[in-house]
């Protein structure tokens, strides 16, 4: 259990940080801030030469989950006292029930879902890696009370660093290889997210496919009593949106007749879909174009665009890459259009069968080309995945899926 009384180090003042100290100073702890980039003007923030010399009074460090600490770095010693701030609700849960979802891909869909499907009935809210915080709310356990679920999208970062935090319920969307810049190789990335079934109860399930399981099961030690395994199912559709739909509400169904049986997962259900992932932006007799700025893995980009059964589809790819491992990825009868400066980074990675690519230097350079090709050779789908970070040239990938929905409305209207 964390000890409030203690002192902190807060390091790191991005958007974490600034709610770990709300939340450190609404509870009259003892506390400093250090960032390596930032030199602020406030009582609270120290540097880098104070904290060395001081590193041994602190007891606990809270970082940001995305802070690789290896041998080399100044806290590799002081491993054991890192925290993130979703240790911090271990002192604020009651009678709330916690949901932990992780996976490469869905994550964020699923935890919708979830919320979706559960709030019908049930007080929910949904934080984590999903982008929304809760700690710097002055009166928390009351803002707790009214909450009957709390569905909790957790990324590897945050379950290679956790130590408190413990859930109801977990579950595992998917595994594909990702973040390697940061786990190394795929195995220890597979264990980063394997580590969930750690954050449970003792009497709490952890909830994965049985593709899963059979896939992983040799090097990752799971007890089959703390597992529900349900069915993998490959389902035959164009219409990518209804494809991952239901391929995400088969993996809720089983923990939502676990959690309440009267709540009914029907297959023709009408859900929200987030923004930029597999999003349907144009949809006409002859033509779909799908904007999913969320994907950054380069291997999910190629997964989707595998799965139009078309010949007359298109990809797009741009941004800066992962990580991946030596293997070549196939895309089969595709026109594979590639923008931005990281572009021969693409080409290195994937084997064209019956497929062909051009590059472009931007954005806005790929969509002039697209406004003419569409018309002359009657293509009737094109997915923006871009497989790759959206730093190169944007703020975020909603700035980039942004962009290229305002992009796309003028080539057709």
């Amino acid at each position: 259990m964390i000890d409030l009384s203690k002192k902190f180090l807060i390091y790191g003042y991005g958007i974490t940080g600034k709610s770990i100290e709300n939340y450190l100073k609404n509870k009259h702890c003892d506390y400093n801030i250090y960032d390596d980039y930032k030199k602020l003007n406030k009582k609270k923030f120290v540097n880098k030469s104070f904290i060395l010399n001081n590193l041994k009074f602190y007891n606990y460090f809270i970082i940001s989950p995305s802070i690789k600490i290896g041998k080399s770095h100044f806290l590799y010693k002081y491993r054991n006292k890192i925290l993130i701030d979703l240790d911090f609700l271990s002192l604020e849960i009651s009678s709330q029930k916690l949901i932990g979802v992780t996976g490469t891909e869905g994550k964020s869909s699923t935890c919708s879902y979830l919320n979706e499907l559960l709030s019908k009935k049930y007080r929910t809210k949904i934080i984590g890696n999903f982008g929304n915080t809760i700690l710097n709310k002055k009166n928390l356990k009351n803002f707790l009370s009214k909450i009957d679920f709390l569905i909790i999208e957790l990324s590897s970062y945050q379950l290679d660093k956790i130590k408190f935090l413990k859930l109801n319920y977990a579950l595992i969307t998917n595994i594909y290889s990702d973040h390697l810049e940061y786990h190394k190789n795929f195995e220890n990335y597979v264990l980063s997210k394997f580590r969930i079934q750690n954050l449970l109860f003792n009497d709490s399930k952890l909830y994965i496919s049985e593709k899963l399981f059979l896939e992983f099961n040799d090097y990752i030690k799971i007890s089959p009593k703390r597992l529900t395994l349900h069915n993998y199912k490959t389902y035959k559709k164009n219409n990518l949106i209804e494809y991952f739909k239901e391929l995400n509400l088969n993996s809720v169904k089983n923990l939502i007749h676990n959690i309440d049986p009267d709540i009914k997962v029907k297959k023709n259900i009408i859900l929200n879909e987030l923004n930029f992932r597999n999003q349907l932006i144009h949809k006409s007799k002859n033509l779909s174009i799908y904007n999913d700025s969320k994907c950054t893995n380069l291997k999910n980009a190629i997964y989707k665009i595998n799965l139009i059964k078309s010949s007359k589809k298109i990809l797009i790819l741009g941004g800066k890459l992962k990580k991946l491992d030596n293997s070549k990825l196939n895309v089969s009868n595709t026109l594979v259009l590639i923008f931005g400066h990281y572009s021969d980074s693409f080409l290195v990675h994937l084997n064209f069968i019956n497929s062909r690519y051009y590059r472009f230097n931007d954005l806005d350079e790929l969509i002039i080309f697209l406004g003419l090709i569409i018309k002359i050779y009657k293509y009737n789908h094109i997915l923006f995945s871009p497989g790759g970070e959206s730093f190169d040239s944007y703020q975020n990938y909603s700035d980039r899926g942004k962009n290229f929905s305002r992009l796309i409305k003028k080539i057709l209207f």
